[in-house]
């Protein structure tokens, strides 16, 4: 990637020494030959930024490429699009099953580089678009609405849909034993609401914040990575300024260790310290160090307020926020905690 950006860099520089050299000869010629290589680095532009962030394409006909060991369905689970990702491998009772959940923004299918894998390793893989999140896409020249309906902004509400998974996953019995994977958005859920739930016995969360308000209004050098990180979530409407209840609302900080109350709130656990420990077990992330979304030291406070072991955490020089390029790694220490907490 680096070779392709400082292959960019020469183009717009021939590009600009070239125009220049046409313009001494004839100005018309200039334009023409200007706007026919502006149109060529428009393209390659387009074809970094697909590489960089498009894993896959909107119709994968994966069933094809596997010769039929991956299955998929497609249902809907209190109004949110949601899919079931099986393979040969899967049990048919009781199979174990790993909720994953996307980021903020983004959508169900920025996650299968990581379900097929998982599926294909012998568990069912349970995506959902979260409220407000999804699009209509094309799958075989036909479009199909994958939106869930709701305020994508309204964080709280997502994180409480949680409880509606593990309810429909509860009354099957063809899933059995709950594992969960969320990235950003998907990992403050799992560090909030999965966390606390019992039924959840593997929480892994890549790139989890600790305290919005303080990682939000965090100085931020103008027009820098995290500078146009922040705008774009404040253009899509995303609060950044949340108030002290709203930061305790959200804010994986107020969960950890903790308990859900009776108002549907975190509280002490009655000093019952084996709970607590008990709950940091089954808490495994992974950052990188280089992540301009979620700085890293939203990682070292997690991790020292849990307490985590060193087995209970990846840590990468680089991947930024999405982890890019380094799914292969992700995949075998992930696989590796599933298998510790839901396989006998």
């Amino acid at each position: 990637m680096i070779c392709s950006r400082y292959r960019f860099s020469l183009y717009v520089i021939l590009t600009i020494i070239l125009g220049i050299f046409s313009w001494i000869v004839n100005k018309w010629l200039s334009i023409a030959i200007s706007a026919f290589i502006m149109l060529l680095l428009v393209d390659l532009l387009y074809c970094l930024i697909s590489r960089l962030f498009l894993r896959f394409d909107e119709n994968l006909k994966v069933e094809i490429h596997t010769f039929g060991k991956i299955q998929e369905k497609t249902l809907k689970i209190n109004r949110l699009h949601a899919k079931i990702i099986t393979s040969c491998n899967t049990p048919e009772n009781q199979a174990p099953v790993v909720i994953m959940h996307h980021g903020y923004g983004s959508n169900y299918r920025r996650m299968l580089v990581y379900a097929y894998p998982v599926a294909l390793k012998g568990y069912a893989v349970l995506l959902y678009n979260a409220r407000g999140h999804g699009k209509i896409v094309k799958v075989d020249g036909k479009p199909v609405d994958e939106r869930s309906p709701g305020d994508k902004n309204h964080i709280l509400n997502i994180m409480k849909d949680l409880r509606g998974i593990v309810h429909f996953i509860m009354e099957r019995d063809d899933l059995g034993r709950i594992g969960f994977i969320g990235i950003s958005l998907g990992a403050i859920v799992g560090l909030t609401y999965g966390a606390t739930m019992q039924e959840i016995e593997c929480v892994i969360a890549m790139a989890g914040m600790h305290d919005f308000k303080e990682t939000a209004n965090r100085k931020i050098r103008v027009l820098s990575t995290d500078w146009f990180m922040k705008k774009s979530f404040e253009w899509s409407g995303l609060e950044m300024q949340p108030t002290k209840l709203q930061d305790r609302l959200v804010s994986p900080v107020f969960y950890l260790d903790k308990k859900m109350g009776f108002f549907d709130h975190p509280v002490w656990d009655d000093g019952n310290a084996e709970k607590g420990r008990k709950q940091a077990n089954k808490i495994h992330l992974i950052h990188a160090k280089d992540d301009c979304t979620v700085p890293f030291w939203n990682f070292l406070k997690n991790k020292e307020m849990l307490d985590l072991p060193k087995e209970n955490y990846l840590v990468l020089e680089k991947g930024n926020h999405w982890f890019i390029k380094q799914e292969h790694l992700l995949l075998g220490q992930m696989m590796y905690w599933l298998d510790s907490c839901l396989l006998p």
